[in-house]
């Protein structure tokens, strides 16, 4: 999981920078003098650098949400004891549900970030598994916040430790000059999908533990005794 975040980072990286490198591109400066005899500079990227800047947003957020949706199947997948590999993580399952989730959750954590930002607050928690039913059940978007909202409400204290344990390994991952977000989105992926498994009642697959090795077979016990 933490090669494909570095992939996706990488890839963010590299659209960000021909969009941002565009739009510079795009932009026209001009400089005039006020009444003091001081000079002033100012750029304006017009209507072309404005669509530009548009699709870069468009693009990283379409990457982060497939970013998202794919490591939440590679993690259901390492629930179900399925073997992964990189490219798992790369193979989003039931991705235009997931994306309309995505889309749904984001404009329900907006608007109610507006009002007074402490329900945006409350909605993200107990949409929290919204992508996970998604993906799991094959719900529809409303369906499958329907159902994170039931399931958050009914277990509150395991889905806030698991909802602020995220937030931390997250946060230290910021800290870590934001480095550290390659290895704290996958665990944090994995949290969640362990969550999410235990409060629905569904497979978690155990980790197979090492057995002692059996020592040599005895040997052949010696013959009777004579003095």
């Amino acid at each position: 999981m933490v090669v494909a975040a570095i992939i996706y980072f990488v890839g963010m990286g590299i659209v960000f920078g021909v969009m941002y490198g565009g739009t510079i591109a795009l932009a026209t400066t001009s400089t005039y003098t006020d009444s003091y005899g001081y000079q002033h500079t100012s750029s304006s990227g017009g209507a072309g650098a404005l669509i530009l800047m548009l699709v870069m947003y468009l693009l990283i957020f379409a990457t982060a949400v497939y970013m998202q949706a794919s490591f939440a199947s590679g993690a259901l997948d390492i629930a179900d004891g399925k073997p992964v590999s990189i490219g798992t993580f790369f193979k989003p399952r039931n991705l235009g549900p997931v994306i309309l989730t995505a889309l749904l959750v984001f404009l329900g954590v907006g608007i109610g970030s507006i009002l007074c930002f402490i329900p945006g607050l409350i909605f993200a928690f107990l949409s929290i598994f919204a992508i996970q039913f998604a993906i799991d059940r094959s719900l529809s978007p409303v369906d499958a916040i329907k159902a994170s909202i039931e399931t958050a409400r009914a277990n509150v204290g395991p889905t806030l430790l698991s909802w602020l344990v995220q937030y931390a390994v997250i946060l230290v991952g910021q800290l870590a000059c934001g480095i550290g977000l390659v290895v704290a989105l996958p665990v944090a992926a994995l949290i969640q999908a362990y969550t999410y498994r235990k409060l629905t009642g569904g497979q978690v697959a155990e980790v197979a533990q090492p057995g002692f090795r059996q020592g040599p077979p005895p040997g052949i016990p010696p013959g009777p005794q004579y003095s």
